[in-house]
């Protein structure tokens, strides 16, 4: 039974209980309120009516606002208050936030964000980025679990708790206050991050209790909380519905240990299904391979060029091409009635990241549109509005033509002509690159020093073109789909390119990638792995939860989670403007980038990782990957690189850090050390590479980027003792060794004691 069937099943004997629970009170003349328990007692006795102390409005907006946490409609989210049951779902929810209620582009005719596609989900992120507002909190007063020490939450006195409705168990998590772009003091939210993904389908309660502003006071709660968690009388029908299922999460909370009598706050989510998450992505993948002609894509050979050893004296050949791919996207004609929004958007981006957004002429432009559907391209259904579980469809049996770039270094053929067919890898670009990065010196030198062909292709959506489209998207969120329906057809793309260089009917076939008399293929189809750095560690996290040609790779400075990569990104500040003129209000910014992550799930490690390794996902092997980390890198922050490596089930080159440079209490907890590294460990792994203390200093725990002279991001990939470790671990039974002497590993010349 998956976690989806077995979530269903657990509310459903709960229902049965609860319902003969409560008939047998009415029967015996009681209270219809369910009679439960928390750790210190019963529900107390039945107290006054507090209606009075309700918000104005609370009534007038309760069927769509939550009205638990009155500062913000959407808060506390996520939340099952913004879903409805749904018999036909594989959670039995269904998500049903409101037009009415999303936050209104300023650039856009103050149009409200379109919630349809949300709707279609039958839960939340698993990854999900937890928010509500708390006036005047302090967290270190409170003892809230920091990112520096994630193994509070799991105390049993931790002030704040995340608990799995069916098995109890408590689920590690940190909590911080918004330090990114903070419109007011009273408009900083409170952020309860997951460290390890939770469950496809599973219902998890949130517990807040005994916070604490700055004089060390107890924050009492709001009067629509004590109404339920005190036992007070309401006449208000909203309050009443809601009233048995209040306490039902009491109940729970009870058997976890948690009493009521001081929780500030407690509501509960459901994480979306395996189904609802990578549904789309699975049956494209497997519907465009059904069609390839004797299982492999046609593809076009466009330009072979050979180097001389002093115009390159790593590579000898470099060939270029197109693979054609079945494309599940509407493609409109957009080009010209977007092109004035997209110059804007390029002058500001050629102007530099202080740049200013130029709000009234982008106003202006949106204005001449009017209120209409963007054409943007997206995936086609065949429907308008379709249904949850609908799949893409390929428009009118359509194809793609997708440019490759492949590399094959002078290794491959040594002095007297003979030839050594080389390992073949598709190679990742990084944020908004191309495939040329492939010509890149570092994927050059790892190509030539271990015998490597590599090929890329461009992360459609997430390319070097793609950027304007995207930036269109922050600033009016309705249409986020496009950019993650794109990114998914181009994963396909790269898993076609796969399948061409594989197969030896495909590349291994053709003249290009023969050299020697007589000619003989240079390259070696006994197995195809991944190498990707930046985007393409962030990317190649899904690329290797889906690939069935590929079971080993390497995720160079990774992470997954962009509700937690953005803010913490030096170069998001390039982009997060866009989103920012259209959308000032900093609670609409958080509650915006928790939304962006329940679609993001799909075109992201973060919606897969649960499944990367041993848990594969349908017709799809188990994989292994190697993480190489940066410590304190700029751009892709190592905290999310580590919520990657507990979800997946990693293990650790130790010692990682020489003493006092990690600012964990614990040092990358839920994350253990390999033990059989010595002879080479046999399994997904983390290797963090250090730059030393002269150069990087340790990440902010805020969700603020770090600073200073010397970014490391690109640092792991031009060590050599790091591709020497990649170069071992890309093979067939293929092992993870220590390069590093028994010491932490350093990158850029550095060399820890």
């Amino acid at each position: 039974m998956d976690g989806s069937r077995r979530a269903r099943a657990g509310r459903a004997v709960r229902l049965v209980l609860f319902l003969a629970v409560g008939g047998a009170l009415s029967a015996c003349g009681g209270s219809s309120v369910p009679q439960g328990s928390d750790a210190s007692g019963s529900v107390p006795p039945q107290q006054a009516s507090i209606d009075d102390q309700l918000p104005s409005g609370t009534a007038g907006t309760a069927d769509r606002c939550d009205f638990l946490d009155p500062s913000y409609c959407l808060f506390p989210f996520p939340n099952d208050y913004f879903t409805v049951e749904d018999s036909t779902s594989d959670t039995g929810r269904r998500v049903n936030l409101q037009r009415a209620s999303m936050p209104k582009s300023r650039i856009v005719l103050d149009k409200p964000i379109d919630p349809a596609e949300w709707n279609r989900n039958d839960g939340f992120s698993p990854g999900a980025m937890i928010e509500l507002h708390v006036p005047g909190v302090d967290l270190a007063k409170t003892g809230a679990p920091p990112i520096t020490d994630i193994p509070r939450s799991l105390k049993s006195d931790s002030p704040i708790l995340l608990i799995d409705a069916d098995t109890l168990e408590r689920q590690p998590i940190w909590a911080e206050l918004d330090m990114n772009n903070v419109s007011s003091p009273d408009r900083q939210a409170l952020i309860i991050r997951v460290a390890k993904n939770l469950q496809y389908g599973h219902r998890y309660i949130v517990a807040l209790r005994n916070l604490k502003d700055a004089s060390g006071a107890t924050i009492e709660a709001g009067p629509a909380f004590r109404i339920y968690r005190d036992n007070h009388a309401s006449s208000l029908d909203f309050v009443n519905r809601r009233r048995a299922h209040v306490e039902a999460l009491f109940a729970t909370l009870a058997k976890a240990g948690v009493g009521r009598s001081d929780l500030y706050l407690a509501w509960d989510f459901t994480v979306a299904s395996q189904r609802s998450l990578t549904g789309r992505m699975l049956h494209i993948r497997d519907d465009a391979f059904a069609a390839f002609a004797n299982g492999v894509p046609d593809f076009k050979i466009t330009r072979v060029t050979d180097y001389t050893s002093d115009q390159n004296p790593k590579i000898a050949r470099q060939v270029e091409g197109t693979v054609t791919v079945p494309t599940y996207l509407f493609i409109p004609d957009s080009e010209a009635t977007l092109a004035p929004i997209t110059d804007v958007i390029e002058q500001v981006l050629a102007a530099g990241a202080s740049a200013p957004v130029p709000v009234a002429t982008l106003q202006g432009l949106f204005a001449t549109l009017g209120d209409q559907d963007l054409p943007l391209t997206r995936f086609y259904y065949g429907t308008p509005n379709p249904a949850p579980y609908d799949l893409p469809q390929r428009f009118a049996g359509g194809t793609l033509t997708a440019p490759f770039t492949c590399i094959i270094p002078r290794a491959v053929q040594s002095a007297d002509g003979h030839i050594h067919p080389a390992r073949i890898a598709l190679y990742g670009h990084g944020l908004f690159g191309s495939r040329d990065e492939v010509t890149a010196g570092n994927v050059e030198d790892m190509a030539n020093e271990h015998d490597f062909v590599f090929c890329a292709a461009n992360w459609l959506g997430f390319s070097q073109g793609d950027l304007p489209n995207a930036l269109i998207t922050l600033l009016d969120v309705s249409n986020a789909r496009s950019f993650f329906d794109t990114t998914q057809q181009g994963v396909l793309n790269f898993l076609a390119l796969g399948r061409a260089l594989l197969s030896p009917q495909g590349f291994a076939a053709q003249a290009a990638f023969q050299m020697g008399s007589p000619p003989q293929s240079v390259l070696d189809t006994t197995e195809l792995y991944y190498d990707g750095n930046s985007q393409g560690g962030i990317l190649g996290g899904l690329l290797m939860s889906v690939a069935q040609d590929i079971t080993r790779g390497v995720l160079g400075v990774p992470g997954m989670n962009y509700s937690l990569l953005l803010e913490r990104s030096s170069d998001f500040a390039t982009y997060s403007k866009f989103l920012y003129a259209a959308y000032p209000d900093s609670l609409d910014q958080e509650f915006i980038f928790s939304l962006l992550q329940m679609l993001w799930d799909r075109a992201e490690a973060d919606g897969y990782a649960e499944a990367m390794t041993t848990g594969a996902l349908p017709n799809t092997p188990a994989h292994q990957v190697l993480m190489h980390v940066a410590f304190g890198d700029f751009q892709v922050s190592m905290w999310a690189a580590q919520n990657e490596a507990r979800t997946i089930g990693a293990q650790r080159h130790c010692p990682s850090l020489e003493p006092g440079r990690n600012p964990d209490r614990a040092e990358f907890p839920g994350i253990p050390c390999m033990s059989d590294e010595a002879s080479g460990h046999d399994g997904s792994a983390f290797v963090i590479w250090d730059s030393g203390p002269d150069k990087v200093a340790p990440p902010p725990t805020d969700d603020v980027p770090p600073t200073g002279d010397h970014d490391p991001h690109g640092d792991p990939r031009a060590t050599p003792a790091a591709r020497s470790q990649k170069s071992e671990f890309l093979k067939p039974d293929g092992k993870v060794i220590d390069v590093c002497g028994g010491k932490p590993c350093g990158s850029d010349g550095y060399t820890p004691p």
